[in-house]
């Protein structure tokens, strides 16, 4: 029989779970169902497919709709080939900016509040671009299909486009350079600092792996807009 804390544990779960749910409702009432929700600022990134939002004094964890990025920050799993570098193209294109939330409606499939108790949404650029589909097109992520969802063939033509061109993490020449330390580059940046290590710096082996991205020179690190490190 589970024990008396275990069951309080999964009742205040429970819960969380059904007031996220309700905030998740609350979101698509005031967005009237199909328009854009409020305009929000971004203030954390903590992968290619997950960012934090808030608006004044209000958080809210987003994972972005139709599309499943590399893991780097999965308790579970290790970091997966392509994951720092979505994260990093999610960081540089969203961090500190204002976007706009549009949701699904919390009637289907997979509802509004995922199982971690996320709310899901697409994040829409000050440019009008759909952010979830970019990071698609790009190769950052796969097409996540499990549940259905408005702009799903879109999505779906992104991400065969994406194979057939060996973009992002469909890249067999780039899969191939990562295994090899001598191809992927000596200089390692940290994507959440946006500091570049050279080898003999103090630092250089001490970026942890999910933060990691490899340049060929520090010309390139500072092109992708990263800093040296002082020691």
């Amino acid at each position: 029989m589970p024990s008396m804390s275990y069951r309080l544990r999964r009742s205040i779960t429970a819960l969380i779970i059904a007031v996220l749910a309700a905030l998740g409702q609350t979101l698509w009432t005031q967005s009237g169902g199909e328009p854009q929700g409020e305009r929000v600022i971004v203030s954390k990134v903590y992968d290619g497919d997950t960012v934090v939002v808030g608006r004044g004094w209000r958080k809210t964890t987003v994972r972005l709709i139709g599309v499943d990025t590399p893991e780097t920050v999965h308790p579970d799993k290790p970091v997966q080939f392509y994951g720092p570098e979505a994260s990093d193209f999610t960081r540089r294109t969203l961090d500190g900016r204002w976007v706009r939330l549009e949701f699904e409606s919390p009637d289907r499939p997979g509802g509004s509040i995922d199982h971690y108790g996320r709310t899901l949404a697409y994040v829409i650029t000050p440019e009008g671009k759909n952010f979830n589909l970019e990071l698609v097109r790009g190769g950052y992520g796969r097409a996540y299909t499990r549940f259905p969802f408005k702009y799903m063939r879109e999505f779906k033509a992104a991400e065969q486009a994406a194979r057939a061109e060996g973009r992002g993490l469909w890249s067999a020449q780039k899969r191939s350079v990562m295994a090899d330390p001598e191809k992927r580059g000596k200089v390692i940046g940290n994507i959440r600092s946006n500091i570049y290590h050279v080898p003999g710096q103090q630092a250089y082996e001490k970026v942890s792996e999910k933060n990691r991205i490899y340049f060929h020179s520090e010309e390139e690190a500072r092109k992708a807009g990263y800093r040296k490190a002082k020691n």
